[in-house]
């Protein structure tokens, strides 16, 4: 259906800046996304039935039409060390369900696999510009502190829980400016004429199919995507790291100050 594949796009310099990493060589690939889509969309519903999700919170800078959630270990907005990200008891009920699924834990480790080329470049930049593994790093910093998955290296998720998780032009600028942001995308779309991934600086909308995952730049390259028609469903996770992590490791485990 879609190039299993991976595509590089390179600058001038020959330097990797966006990874299509398509699926893996999974006959379960697209059976796995789904039910993690499936999860999402549970997650989703329960979250308005209990009360926990408002139509708040589909308004906000990335988008109008879904609800992100997002959880895992981050730095930054004052805080004095690295920690997990707050949220009450009910989301973190909801989260909870979503991260220890099955498919979705499945589809977060390929999208953090060392084993699936070309996501083992992303696997050895992340683990040697921070110097030391963050899951090791977690005993010494805060033995409290939970990473989402046992089977990825990036601290952070977000589920972007539809129905029609289209987001607009942005950059997630609280990232490193030279990391990675891994998406993996699912839903009822025809990936020809909706939810391509745009990157505004280098000049490319790119078809973006069910169940393949993109790693970019997302701190310094202003991306989203094209509408959906209005029967089409869309739904993404997406992980990436916090630049505050890093410097807090760079700085000998403190902050600048």
């Amino acid at each position: 259906m879609f190039p299993r594949n991976p595509l590089l796009i390179l600058d001038r310099h020959g330097r990797i800046i966006v990874v299509f990493a398509g699926a893996p060589e999974d006959p379960e690939c697209p059976s796995i996304i789904r039910k993690a889509t499936t999860a999402m969309k549970e997650v989703r519903e329960e979250g308005f039935r209990l009360g926990v999700f408002t139509s708040e919170d589909e308004s906000h800078r990335r988008g109008s039409t879904f609800v992100p959630f997002t959880g895992g270990v981050s730095h930054g907005g004052g805080q004095l060390r690295p920690g997990n990200l707050a949220m009450s008891k009910d989301r973190r009920y909801l989260f909870n369900k979503l991260i220890r699924n099955e498919f979705v834990r499945r589809a977060c480790g390929f999208q953090s696999s060392k084993s699936q080329p070309p996501l083992s470049i992303i696997s050895d930049l992340f683990q040697a510009s921070s110097e030391h593994s963050l899951r090791s790093c977690s005993v010494t910093i805060d033995p409290d502190l939970r990473l989402n998955f046992t089977n990825s290296i990036l601290p952070s998720v977000t589920f972007n829980l539809g129905p029609q998780s289209v987001t607009f032009e942005h950059v997630d600028h609280l990232n490193r400016p030279f990391g990675w942001c891994v998406i993996t995308n699912d839903g009822d779309f025809d990936y020809k004429r909706s939810a391509h991934l745009y990157l505004k600086q280098l000049k490319l909308v790119v078809e973006f199919p069910p169940a393949a995952t993109a790693a970019i730049p997302s701190a310094v390259v202003e991306h989203g995507n094209t509408p959906l028609a209005p029967t089409e469903t869309r739904y993404s996770i997406t992980q990436y790291a916090a630049g505050g992590l890093f410097r807090w490791v760079k700085y000998g485990f403190r902050t600048a100050k």
